[in-house]
């Protein structure tokens, strides 16, 4: 569960990405159109989409790329307004590279995916040079800012800033080992990425080891002519068997195949980038990459986000140990010899221990989650909390013929527009992400993101494409990261909409909208059973909400591995890195499971890439969800005033104000980490 950013622009002109400009907005549907009923024709493209094929694509990358150069110059020879200049420039960024990292994700054609990398490192190379410009940086320097609204004023600064950690006061050699280094850093980033996404591992099993998993799940996967079954280290496969599969041997066996991608490229390409972001980091100055990434988050610095995990450490442990104990003590009854929990456990004894102990089986909600019924019943529900309406857009261009579009309007006004792309297929993003695509702005442009997951498919399911609740939160999770996206658009600065907030915040409204997918009555509106038509029972939802109290510290200790892998090893030198003993030491010191002989999980942790050194942003995130959310425990979750302020003071501002100022805003005070430690310690 990510918001997926190009951390290459993110990281130098802080806007995240974005499409080609977008036309005048089409007449309003009629006022009330249902959700997935009305539809409208979009206007015509100026020119053919990005990804329609590589040609399109290299021709619009070019065009953009000398478009930008033609603004650079107008600045450096003296535009009458430069804070408007670079802000049209900063555009010309937004609205390509978006579509670019979106491009090298999705598309079917390897041609597209390749011509996409290929404008990404061409593109990252000019805003690089942009921001070591020092005749560019003087011009941005000379803006007489007391002239400027408070808006314009906090652009300048921040334009300033990126232009200063990215290293416009060196010397002209140091300035150009930069350039090097960093034009090196996003192809090898590149390469990490695509051995991930590429490595799509199978097994082959006897239809007798799928005993115990939903019969929806065993109809869908048939015996192959070699009296096998096939079974991919995608999600939809993944999470099933890990959670349901009887036979250890399987969970075992899909889980190295899964901990082992990229197993063969990626550690190289991983110790090469983490000696290129170490080499940038201290070439600036800063100790590590680590303190140079925290510098302009809510933490500010390296030392705050060691304490935050070893805090979060301290409180989890304990909950952790009697998680292990009471799953060790389930596992004993099936293995009298069985001494540990193991990695391919986790899923399968958790959920026994919460069936046997809770009196819930997972797999008696699935058939209440039907993806059709989920996705409708989500936008229904977004639609209310934030007083807008989405109308789906048969029309409009799409990538793939499983790809849906859908157009955002409030009353008479469309305020921008997304896709989703849900389901798996060879050669696509393998998790699940919101991909910004085009900042929306005060004037009028239109906000646009795309929904990238790998859900269950009604197209291919062999009866109802049921999901689990865990992919249900994922689905709330992921839309919450598009709504947040969509109505960010009170600036009338690039940097300063969508989501170019601090990247450690970015999670927070995502995950705060994770609640509603856990609430009985906001359940009941959509999860109606796919045979009997009953929405789900209030009890079972109870019973869903217990259980999932039950495993909160193996959960929340795995989280702090992964943070700390990420930290870990971006705060220090690289020079004799062994991954493979470090990845080790920490998952002794704080995974709640043993390390899995033969395996390489860094290699496939997509987020050392994207991420880099900042993975502990999820629970820091996660601790301002849970105080945002104080509010609407209050209130109620449906609560219009509530959810309206909500909108006002955290969503539309964007990156306006400081996380900090929009959260204190809603709350009425300044944040703390009380909700966030009573939910750790809560039983």
């Amino acid at each position: 569960m990510t918001h997926r950013s190009l951390w290459l622009v993110t990281l130098l002109l802080a806007c995240k990405s974005a499409p080609p400009p977008e036309p005048p907005a089409p007449p309003a549907p009629p006022e009330a159109a249902p959700v997935n009923a009305a539809t409208v024709t979009p206007p015509v493209a100026a020119d053919a989409p990005i990804w329609q094929s590589a040609a399109i694509l290299e021709g619009k990358c070019k065009a953009t790329l000398a478009e930008i150069e033609v603004i650079r110059g107008e600045i450096k020879a003296g535009a009458p307004d430069t804070l408007a200049a670079y802000d049209r420039m900063l555009a010309k960024v937004d609205r390509l590279s978006g579509w670019l990292d979106l491009s090298a994700n999705v598309s079917p054609e390897e041609t597209v995916r390749n011509a996409a990398e290929a404008c990404q490192r061409s593109l990252g190379t000019l805003v690089n040079d942009l921001n070591l410009d020092r005749g560019l940086y003087d011009r941005v320097a000379a803006i007489e800012v007391e002239r400027l609204n408070p808006l314009g004023q906090r652009s300048t600064a921040l334009i300033l800033r990126t232009f200063k950690r990215a290293g416009v006061s060196q010397d002209e050699a140091t300035r150009q080992k930069l350039k090097a280094l960093y034009d090196e850093m996003v192809k090898v980033g590149q390469d990490f990425d695509r051995a991930i996404r590429d490595d799509v591992r199978t097994i082959e099993v006897d239809p007798s080891e799928l005993k115990g998993l939903p019969e929806d799940f065993i109809k869908g996967h048939p015996v192959g002519e070699n009296g096998k079954v096939k079974l991919t280290t995608n999600n939809p496969d993944f999470l099933p068997v890990s959670t349901y599969a009887e036979s250890e041997s399987l969970r075992k066996a899909l889980y190295v195949a899964f901990q082992s991608r990229a197993a063969e490229t990626n550690p190289q390409n991983l110790k090469k980038l983490l000696e290129l972001r170490h080499t940038y980091a201290t070439t600036l100055g800063y100790p590590s990459w680590a303190a140079y990434m925290a510098e302009d988050k809510m933490v500010k610095t390296a030392a705050t986000i060691e304490k935050f995990l070893g805090d979060v450490a301290q409180v989890a442990r304990p909950r952790m140990n009697a998680d292990l104990k009471e799953l060790l003590a389930r596992k004993k009854k099936d293995d009298k010899k069985a001494k540990q929990i193991e990695g391919w456990d986790r899923f399968y004894y958790v959920e026994k221990v919460r069936a046997e102990k809770f009196g819930f089986d997972a797999r008696a909600v699935r058939p209440y989650f039907e993806y059709n019924a989920v996705t409708a019943g989500l936008m229904d529900l977004y639609g209310e909390l934030f007083a807008v309406r989405f109308v789906k857009d048969t029309e409009a261009p799409r990538w793939h013929p499983d790809v849906e579009a859908y157009q955002l309007w409030q009353g008479d006004k469309q305020l921008g527009r997304f896709y989703l792309d849900m389901h798996p297929r060879p050669n696509k993003y393998g998790h699940a992400a919101m991909f910004p695509l085009q900042t929306g702005l005060s004037d009028g442009t239109l906000a646009i993101g795309a929904l990238v997951c790998n859900f269950p498919d009604p197209k291919t399911s062999q009866g109802p494409a049921l999901m689990e609740h865990d992919q249900v939160v994922t689905y709330f999770h992921e839309f919450g990261h598009l709504v947040h996206q969509l109505l960010a658009t009170g600036s009338p600065y690039v940097n300063l909409g969508g989501t170019n907030v601090e990247w450690d915040f970015v999670e927070a409204p995502s995950q705060l909208l994770e609640e509603w997918a856990r609430d009985a009555t906001v359940l009941a509106r959509f999860a109606h059973h796919v045979e009997s038509k009953e929405p789900i029972p209030a009890a079972l939802v109870q019973k869903l909400r217990e259980s999932a109290e039950f495993g909160k510290g193996t959960a929340v200790m795995r989280q702090v591995f992964y943070a700390s892998l990420s930290f870990q090893l971006h705060n220090q030198k690289p020079d004799g890195l062994d991954l493979d003993k470090v990845t080790v030491a920490l998952e002794k010191q704080y995974s709640p499971y043993p390390h899995a002989a033969g395996t390489r999980m860094y290699a496939s942790f997509g987020h050392l890439q994207s991420y880099s050194s900042m993975y502990y942003t999820y629970q820091w995130s996660l601790s301002l969800a849970k105080d945002i959310y104080t509010r609407f425990q209050k209130a109620g979750l449906l609560d219009p005033a509530t959810a309206a302020a909500y909108r006002t003071e955290i969503l539309s501002p964007g990156g306006s104000r400081d996380a900090s100022e929009l959260v204190a805003s809603f709350l009425g005070r300044t944040t703390n980490l009380e909700a966030y430690r009573a939910w750790l310690q809560s039983k």
